[in-house]
């Protein structure tokens, strides 16, 4: 039933393309399409687990917390755009009393006061606090022992009215200060300040004042990693998130799945870090897998990879695009193969063995479960390598 399956697709996308099908109308010929940013749902074929709870920015714009093992569709801020579903690395909020500033664990100094549960915060509860600088060298800060490496700052930050310039700070004896400058609103936004550090004891000053004022400021977070990661609420003690992992196993993946030829297509975050795999058709071991993911060695350039018996045999990085989103698509048959990123096309390969797999991994391999791309909007799989042109058309 499977196969025949197949093969029906097969003919009807192979009839469609030759028709003059549309491009926007292709995806609905795909028997695994995930359409997460317009849907926010998670298909029933999907296995998904996280073992802890997880925060994200619902559709009304509040941080929301999802249950532990619960897929998180997550949204801008700012702008409540639907980002897709998003999938993290394991992290840990190494702050305490991350909403709590009035806490002995967050020094004020020099007329630094706190005024807890004083205004409504990003996930709309009236947790967000008002600390007061009475004057420029107002301090408010907590001192972390951390050992050497780098760290991501973050932290939420608003003003009542207008706009005011602000610094955040990483300071320890051996480093110095390490200050990124900011500009905040009245609108609540989240700025981050990523520093490497040595072995110490670290002041974190989630912001300083440049003159005298109010900030309305609300979940204070570091965490070990060149980039942030969503929030991760803390009390008396520091709190891991689990990292996400969806995969799709058994007859869900073999029903669909062609291995004579077929096209992975996907629409990603651009990666933050490289080898950040988007997807991994695999059969759970790292010799056998089709792959499309950030570059082993540049963050400009996108990656189409096939390893065979433990042999790549198909290896292709195009550079892609500068948006905050990529288009990806790998397009594999034993005798033409080809990869493309936001519209540009990898050279032809017309030898490339296939692997046998057995699964499909989303946003991550199981040999690298420390990497993940974060949000994911389309994901889509054909059993028929798609043509040139649809490949080009849809990464466009």
């Amino acid at each position: 039933m499977a196969r025949n399956l197949r093969v029906g697709v097969q003919r009807g996308l192979r009839q469609s393309i030759g028709g003059g099908l549309g491009t926007g109308d292709i995806f609905t010929l795909s028997p695994a399409s995930f359409d997460f940013a317009r849907t926010g749902t998670k298909d029933s074929r999907i296995t998904f687990t996280r073992s802890s709870t997880g925060t994200y920015v619902a559709a009304d714009g509040l941080i929301k917390t999802a249950a532990s093992n619960a897929a998180r569709f997550d949204h801008d801020l700012a702008t409540g755009k639907s980002l897709g579903l998003l999938i993290e690395e394991a992290r840990t909020n190494l702050v305490i009393y991350s909403e709590q500033f009035d806490n002995s664990a967050w020094t004020k100094s020099s007329g630094a006061t706190v005024n807890l549960n004083a205004v409504a915060a990003p996930d709309g509860t009236n947790t967000g606090s008002i600390v007061n600088f009475s004057s420029s060298s107002s301090r408010f800060f907590q001192t972390r022992s951390l050992t050497a490496g780098t760290y991501t700052l973050s932290v939420f930050l608003r003003v009542s009215s207008g706009s005011k310039a602000l610094t955040m700070q990483v300071f320890n004896s051996t480093d110095g200060s390490q200050n990124k400058n900011i500009t905040v609103t009245d609108s609540w936004q989240k700025f981050t300040h990523t520093v490497t550090v040595s072995n110490a004891a670290c002041q974190l000053h989630p912001v300083r004042p440049d003159d005298i004022g109010d900030v309305y400021v609300w979940g204070a977070q570091l965490e070990a990693g060149s980039f942030a990661t969503s929030y991760i609420p803390t009390t008396s003690s520091t709190v891991t998130r689990a990292a996400d992992v969806a995969e799709i196993t058994g007859t869900n993946f073999s029903d669909f799945y062609n291995q004579s030829e077929g096209t992975v297509f996907a629409v990603a975050e651009a990666p933050n870090q490289t080898n950040v795999v988007v997807a991994s058709l695999s059969n759970g071991t790292n010799n056998n897998k089709i792959e499309v993911r950030s570059s082993a060695t540049s963050l400009t350039k996108a990656r189409g990879v096939v390893r065979t018996a433990a042999t790549v045999v198909f290896d292709k990085s195009p550079t892609a695009g500068t948006d905050r989103f990529r288009s990806l698509v790998l397009a594999y048959k034993a005798t033409d193969s080809m990869f493309a990123a936001d519209g540009l096309l990898s050279a032809r390969d017309t030898s490339v063995p296939l692997p046998s797999v057995s699964r499909l991994y989303l946003a991550n391999e199981f040999n690298n479960t420390d990497l993940r791309p974060g949000h994911i909007k389309r994901l889509s799989y054909f059993p028929t390598r798609l043509p040139d042109a649809t490949l080009q058309s849809i990464t466009s």
